[in-house]
């Protein structure tokens, strides 16, 4: 428990003796102390967008043109091997072009997050309200004093000898 603390104080000239002793006070009041407390709230949601595209490029054109007409150019004889070789070369090329750029569009996941503030009345302790002698005053406690409950003092005293 918190000592809590009297000065009884008289006025005089002068004060001979000081003394240190326990006593008891009595609860008058007991009254919750709150304090607004932010406790940030989080919302996240998934959504889903297109990749960019990707850069073009020409090595699977090339790379499927040159396999093409060499496929091709063993079908046939004569003049019927180099048309056979272009035919063979201007679809590998295709080929070649569609595997490597292939036009599909990718998707991604993407979270997007925000974050509100939630303030919340949380109780940290007690003021209440003491009484010694006909004096009140009142303290900040961490316990829950009953009303009427009395409580043990520590006393500081100076006693004055006129």
């Amino acid at each position: 428990m918190k000592k809590l603390s009297i000065v009884l104080m008289l006025i005089a000239t002068s004060f001979a003796n000081a003394t240190e002793f326990s006593d008891m006070a009595t609860v008058k009041r007991v009254t919750p102390r709150y304090i607004e407390v932010n406790r940030p709230i989080s919302s996240c949601q998934t959504s889903s967008e297109a990749a960019p595209p990707k850069e073009k490029g020409v090595t699977g054109a090339i790379i499927g043109g040159v396999a093409g007409g060499l496929l091709g150019s063993r079908v046939g004889k004569g003049n019927g091997k180099v048309a056979a070789g272009a035919v063979g070369a201007a679809v590998g090329a295709v080929v070649g072009d569609r595997m490597q750029n292939d036009d599909t569009a990718e998707t991604r996941n993407l979270e997007h997050c925000t974050q509100r503030d939630s303030y919340q009345r949380v109780q940290e302790g007690y003021l209440t309200l003491f009484s010694y002698h006909g004096h009140e005053f009142e303290e900040e406690t961490q316990t829950k004093y009953r009303v009427g409950q009395k409580v043990s003092l520590q006393i500081n005293a100076t006693i004055d000898q006129n």
